[in-house]
């Protein structure tokens, strides 16, 4: 790996895992397109993976006393049902249809968030079929944000317990991932030294995230998560299509 590449996916982290911090979710959304700019898709999936494995779990234990552990567990158990369907999406499905595929969900999701759609306490349904959703998203794209986001920011939870509670399902999701990359031979020396070398960056750049937190009001995080997400699926619908 040469330095070009080291420092692109040093970049690449600290940019996303800043906005994770602020926002909750979005390491693999921005990290994944930006390092497929200079990495192959699988190795930039499979570095994405394992730092962010790293990123979540940690963000997940500082912010443990605002947890939603029913939706955690709901969620998680979706998510590692579709996690195997992902593994074999990875292995045999063209990247261009994955991003196409995953652009319009995006997309879609945050348009109907938008108009305030909501969900109410005792319907678990979308929970499933989203988290299961997420799962596949995973082990195929490692972007598995968008249907966890929809199904927390649809059920209002305040900023606090949706970043708790995501990034808790996430650091699951990652390592569940992990486990069946490893058990497969996707995990490399190249991509393990990829997420290696850039922990410095992902600490340095959640310590300044977590500083700016307390500053973001409410609304404007609400709004902030559906401005990524937009930005995110239109970033994939591009790549795609120019």
């Amino acid at each position: 790996m040469g330095g070009t590449e080291i420092f692109w996916i040093i970049s690449c982290v600290a940019v996303a895992a800043f906005a994770q911090s602020i926002a909750g979710f979005g390491f693999g959304l921005l990290a994944v397109p930006m390092m497929q700019l200079v990495l192959d898709p699988h190795d930039a999936i499979v570095v994405s993976t394992l730092i962010g494995a790293v990123s979540t779990t940690s963000q997940a234990l500082l912010d443990r006393k605002s947890v939603d552990k029913a939706s955690v567990k709901r969620l998680t158990i979706a998510s590692y049902i579709g996690m195997p369907f992902g593994l074999l999406v990875f292995v045999f499905v063209s990247d261009s249809v994955l991003r196409l595929t995953l652009g319009v969900v995006v997309v879609l999701a945050a348009v109907v968030l938008s108009r305030g759609f909501t969900l109410k306490d005792g319907s678990h349904y979308f929970d499933w079929v989203l988290g299961m959703m997420s799962g596949v998203l995973a082990t195929s794209t490692s972007t598995n944000g968008p249907p966890i986001v929809f199904v927390l920011q649809a059920r209002k939870m305040s900023p606090p317990e949706f970043r708790s509670t995501i990034n808790t399902i996430f650091s699951f999701a990652n390592l569940g991932a992990i486990a069946l990359f490893l058990s497969t031979g996707k995990v490399t020396m190249h991509s393990f030294y990829g997420a290696l070398v850039a922990l410095p960056a992902l600490f340095l750049a959640l310590r300044i995230g977590y500083a700016i937190r307390p500053r973001v009001s409410a609304d404007f995080f609400r709004k902030l998560v559906l401005i990524m997400l937009v930005m995110s699926g239109v970033s994939l619908l591009l790549k795609v299509l120019l």
